[in-house]
């Protein structure tokens, strides 16, 4: 279809002129619409008009003689909440029968469309008050076919927008465009565009706007460079104008004009705005002028708020007059020869030469001046916009390069000088300096010595404090100097006791049973430590540890079931390869107990209560490789805890007690 890219965008905002005549359409004389014609977009054009609402317009064999006859894209005077009915008449030839087709349709408003009496698509909606719902276009048409070359009867059933605020683009009252189209050329050509179009415009808006945010930084760091900002603007706006380009094409709905267009409007304003201040940074002398042209800027875009029509007819002129300076002033530049006058000029002049040279092709087209084939060619027209977008930035780019090569070797230079003079300085000061730093890493050597020695000794300070106490006791005993006891209500205790420790000894000498316990409960340390227990002391070859202090723990019982687990595991495994090794028998209770530091030398923290010593009666009473444990303790696991009850065993001191014997945790 040949459509103008502009008119895709705003094709509201220029319409044709109306026909001074045009052929009558009726029943009787149909437009017969070609191949070739529905390939290309046939236009709707000279067609039946009545205002008014009656579902019976839309039958095909409806009266309509006494309808006005009007082009609909002619302009015409509308009332509010008026809906009106065009019916238009055409034939198809043998060749377009049984394909695909479809309508393109612009509008401002909603409508309707019936074929033959029946309603194939629904632009908007039309409705009573906040149920209207007004469209630009059909995005994607329905698709048709006509199985003959007969009559066939179009009415559209239109409700435009009139009244309401005023829209900054001047559209037609009737605001209605009607295109019968070949469904795979609409669909091949909307695909095309569509695709082609979103990945120019995006690229385009992508890459000004990255090069409009680096330039911005780069005036942020360095805010004497103010051509940064104003090329930054440049850059920005351009990125904003692709961006609402791309919203125009996309755009539906027509409450979305106002703002789409005031940000078009800024775009060029900030264009021109940032091209004359770059130029006059860099090449003008008179800083009123450049003053004058900015506050027109922002004077333009005042008056866009009172008069958008104004504002959009003065805006040329503002941007013709930028041109025009700042060509006179690269000009001059070059002239003169001042620096980067050929680097950022040439760049603005390739810029400014092509669009003459688009503008005089264009002229020598509408003149029908024969031109060369290649100059009209898309290949050509591609180019000279890539040219176009890449020309200035270039340009700057590479003053920027140049600048900076400028700059850098300005520096290097002024370093060689100041390395030369500094060099004498720099020797007489080398003997100071020495004899200076000499004495400085005596003392700084000294120093360190005594520091590492200072620090090595409070780590072992601290190691062994940590060895002694908790952790969080010993930080409190740091900090605070003492440490008071605490209560704890929820904890678990567990004893364990080697079986024939004594006669073991006599046995096998102390020596060697030393050994032995030492192992055993280096073992036991790691099996602490490994489930969060913490061990108390060491009472003769007993092992006395608890779990939830001084820090709470939910599962204290079970956590202490699983070490004594693992201790009666390691034992029997250290049976096998040592024939020494002692049996051993555990005890644990849950309940409550005071711990903490007893006297002030010699620090030892402890624990006492009743759950201690009842702790210490479960073991007395447990057999060997056995886990005996309360009913405390086994109310506690016995959901994740295989036990064995042992009935009520007497205990000393403390009655008949229900005892259990863990075996072995449940599997999941």
């Amino acid at each position: 279809m040949k459509k103008n890219l502009l008119f895709t965008f705003l094709f509201f905002a220029f319409i044709a002129l109306q026909n001074l005549c045009f052929a009558q359409n009726s029943f009787e004389k149909p437009r017969i619409f070609t191949e070739k014609d529905i390939e290309s977009g046939a236009a709707i054009e000279e067609s039946k008009f009545i205002a008014g609402d009656n579902q019976a317009f839309a039958l095909p064999k409806f009266d309509d003689s006494a309808w006005e006859s009007t082009d609909i894209s002619s302009k015409k005077s509308y009332k509010k909440d008026q809906v009106y009915w065009i019916r238009y008449y055409f034939k198809i030839d043998s060749a377009s029968v049984n394909k695909s087709l479809c309508f393109d349709i612009k509008q401002i408003g909603a409508s309707e469309i019936y074929l033959n009496g029946k309603k194939i698509e629904t632009v908007g909606k039309i409705g009573k008050g906040a149920s209207r719902e007004f469209k630009i276009k059909n995005e994607l048409p329905e698709l048709f076919s006509l199985n003959n070359t007969e009559v066939n009867v179009l009415a559209i059933r239109f409700l435009p927008v009139v009244g309401g605020k005023k829209m900054i683009i001047n559209y037609s009252p009737i605001a209605l465009d009607v295109e019968l189209a070949s469904a795979k050329e609409f669909l091949d050509e909307k695909v095309e565009m569509t695709e082609g179009f979103n990945f120019i415009t995006m690229l385009i808006c992508g890459v000004f706007s990255a090069l409009g945010f680096i330039h911005l930084l780069l005036f942020l760091f360095y805010r004497k460079a103010v051509y940064n900002l104003y090329f930054s603007i440049y850059n920005l706006s351009i990125g904003l104008l692709s961006y609402m380009i791309l919203l125009f094409y996309e755009m539906d709905d027509p409450a979305s004009i106002d703002l789409y267009g005031f940000f078009t409007f800024l775009s060029i304003v900030a264009f021109g705005a940032s091209l004359t201040g770059f130029v006059n940074t860099l090449f003008g002398r008179s800083k009123i002028r450049l003053k004058v042209l900015l506050v027109i800027a922002a004077l333009l875009l005042i008056v866009f708020y009172f008069s958008a029509a104004a504002a959009i007819s003065t805006v040329f002129f503002y941007l013709f007059f930028v041109w025009f300076e700042s060509l006179y002033l690269i000009i001059r530049a070059m002239i003169r020869r001042e620096k980067s006058a050929y680097i950022v000029g040439g760049g603005i002049l390739t810029f400014f030469a092509i669009i003459i040279l688009t503008i005089i092709f264009n002229i020598l087209e509408s003149l029908n001046i024969a031109t060369p084939q290649m100059l009209s060619s898309d290949e050509f027209g591609l180019s000279l916009l890539v040219l176009v977008i890449v020309s200035f930035p270039i340009s700057i780019s590479a003053y920027l390069g140049w600048q900076f090569a400028s700059t850098n070797l300005s520096l290097v230079k002024q370093l060689d000088e100041v390395n030369r003079l500094s060099d004498v300085n720099l020797k007489q000061e080398q003997e100071k300096q020495q004899i200076l730093q000499n004495q400085n890493d005596l003392l700084e050597n000294q120093v360190n010595e005594r520091t590492q020695e200072l620090q090595k000794e409070k780590q072992k300070t601290e190691n062994l404090l940590l060895n002694i106490l908790p952790h969080e006791v010993a930080e409190e005993l740091k900090e605070n100097g003492s440490s008071e006891a605490k209560y704890y209500d929820e904890v678990t205790v567990l004893f364990t006791d080697f079986v024939n420790f004594t006669q073991s000894s006599e046995k096998l000498g102390a020596e060697k049973m030393l050994v032995e316990l030492n192992d055993c409960f280096t073992a036991f340390d790691m099996i602490m430590e490994k489930h969060g227990l913490e061990k108390i002391k060491t009472i003769g070859d007993a092992y006395l540890a608890v779990c939830g202090l001084p820090l709470k723990n939910e599962c204290h019982a079970y956590q202490t079931v699983l070490v004594a687990l693992d201790i009666i595991d390691f034992i029997e495994e250290r049976k096998k390869t040592n024939p020494n090794t002692l049996d051993i028998r555990i005890g644990i209770n849950s309940g409550s107990l005071i711990a903490g530091i007893v006297g002030v030398k010699k620090f030892a923290y402890d624990i006492w209560g009743d759950t201690v010593n009842t702790a210490a009666r479960m073991e007395q009473n447990s057999e060997k490789g056995k886990i005996n444990i309360s009913e405390t303790t086994y109310q506690l696991v016995k959901d994740k805890v295989h036990c064995e009850y042992r009935g009520k065993i007497h205990t000393k001191g403390k009655g008949d007690m229900d005892m259990y014997f863990a075996l072995e945790t449940k599997k999941d």
